[in-house]
């Protein structure tokens, strides 16, 4: 499978370039709604928490806002590119016909696609931070590691559920209550030091808990993903069983997507 998308990376980048572009093609804005959204959400919060209620996280006396945007962030790109992907072959039906077309390539052309707009927000949480006087450290580099991990847990993700969606289109639907779920059990609103140990165990089940406290501490906190062993080994052992569980069914799947779609 990563052999393939090697081979048409080229295709996969002009797919996914295209598809940004694509999103938004009949509006007046195009693309920029990609960026306004997930803004308008975070100065919606900016405006309850810190401006209304004079939010801080307690612990470390962060502006609210500070603190929820890089977990806020990294999450809107795992979800974006996971449902995006999921849908993928259905979207991109006309492509699965063709005979010589690696069909494998197609859910990672949304994950491709919504990474290039989170590197956009990368630029923004460091802005952010800056107008706050939080300086711009090395630890800051940590962020494209997190990057890395949310993006091959959604790819893994996006093969598994890419691979079912055409034969049961209640997939998508399952898919998205599920992230609808999990924003809300992944610390991008709660703060783990104010829960109880119990809370907090069962929070870092979510493998979202690593990626999105990383952002936080490369961001925030800086500290290094080397202190924390047994959520990085957690981490990556749940990726390689979705990609080895996803890849397989993919393979399974492939000759008979023509059929379903």
């Amino acid at each position: 499978m990563f052999k393939k998308v090697y081979i048409d990376r080229k295709i996969l980048w002009e797919l996914a370039k295209n598809d940004c572009k694509a999103r938004f093609s009949g509006s007046l804005l195009g693309a920029v709604w990609t960026i306004l959204q997930p803004l308008v959400n975070m100065l919606v919060i900016w405006l309850v928490f810190q401006v209304g209620f004079k939010s801080s996280n307690l612990a470390d006396n962060v502006p609210f806002i500070v603190w929820y945007m890089p977990a806020f962030l990294i999450w809107n790109f795992f979800s974006e590119a996971t449902s995006q992907g999921t849908n993928s072959l259905i979207e991109y039906s006309y492509l699965v016909k063709k005979v010589n077309f690696n069909v494998e390539i197609i859910p990672a052309i949304k994950v491709v696609s919504a990474a290039i707009i989170h590197l956009v927000f990368l630029v923004f949480i460091v802005f952010v931070n800056f107008c706050y006087g939080i300086m711009p450290s090395l630890y800051y580099l940590q962020a494209f590691y997190y990057f890395f991990c949310a993006f091959m847990l959604a790819l893994s993700l996006s093969w598994l559920f890419g691979a079912l969606t055409p034969f049961a289109t209640d997939i998508a639907n399952l898919v998205a209550i599920i992230i609808q779920v999990g924003f809300w059990i992944t610390p991008i609103f709660w703060d783990p030091s104010n829960m109880t140990n119990i809370s907090t165990m069962l929070l870092k089940l979510n493998p979202m808990y690593y990626v999105c406290m990383g952002y936080r501490d490369s961001f925030i906190y800086n500290r290094m993903f080397y202190e924390y062993p047994e959520l990085t080994v957690y981490f990556w052992a749940i990726v390689v069983i979705n990609l080895i569980i996803g890849t397989r069914l993919f393979k399974k799947s492939r000759p008979h997507f023509d059929d379903v779609l």
